[in-house]
């Protein structure tokens, strides 16, 4: 079983050894997220990432299955129009069909308990054309990251989603970034 990331270490998801290894800024110009789009931050955590997406795209809907995570990322920027904060698990999005034009899963998917579920989920949420946005650790020893067991290898996850086309990807020292597209 995966293990999950805990809310009492939440700290460390905005420390400066994480800015420097995996910046914000860095991963979501890869994304390339244009002003209109709609996106789901999956294991969104204290809002590394929603809070700076937030100023691009017009609304990130921030979900993790831990509250703790979610109330950290709302202390820290207040309540914004364009971040909606939403307890859920991966594997049953509470969102409608073919409502979001991309997902994110930035260094989740190796803690995912149903990642299989959770892929047809996010299949079901996406616009045809959506885009998953993923980013994780290599399935070696990296400076941060979980144990090296449970690091899902770049192909693993691209195989993983299989109903997706690759667009992009980048395989950096600590991690990989892969862009993929919906059928």
């Amino acid at each position: 079983m995966p293990s999950r990331f805990p809310g009492s270490e939440k700290a460390r998801l905005k420390d400066e050894r994480r800015r420097a290894v995996q910046p914000a800024e860095e991963l979501i110009d890869h994304m390339s997220p244009g002003p209109d789009e709609v996106c789901v931050d999956i294991g969104s955590g204290i809002g590394y990432i929603a809070i700076p997406l937030s100023r691009k795209v017009s609304k990130v809907i921030a979900v993790d299955i831990q509250r703790e995570m979610l109330e950290a990322m709302v202390e820290a920027v207040g309540r914004r129009d364009n971040i909606e904060p939403l307890m859920a698990d991966a594997s049953h999005l509470p969102l409608a069909d073919a409502s979001v034009d991309r997902v994110i899963l930035i260094n989740v998917l190796h803690e995912l308990e149903d990642p299989e579920g959770a892929i047809g989920s996010i299949a079901r949420v996406l616009k045809a054309g959506g885009r998953v946005s993923l980013v994780d650790f290599p399935r070696r020893p990296t400076s941060i990251g979980p144990p090296v067991g449970e690091r899902i290898d770049i192909d693993d996850a691209i195989a993983m989603f299989r109903h997706f086309h690759p667009l992009g990807r980048w395989e950096l020292s600590e991690y990989y970034q892969v862009e993929m597209e919906r059928h």
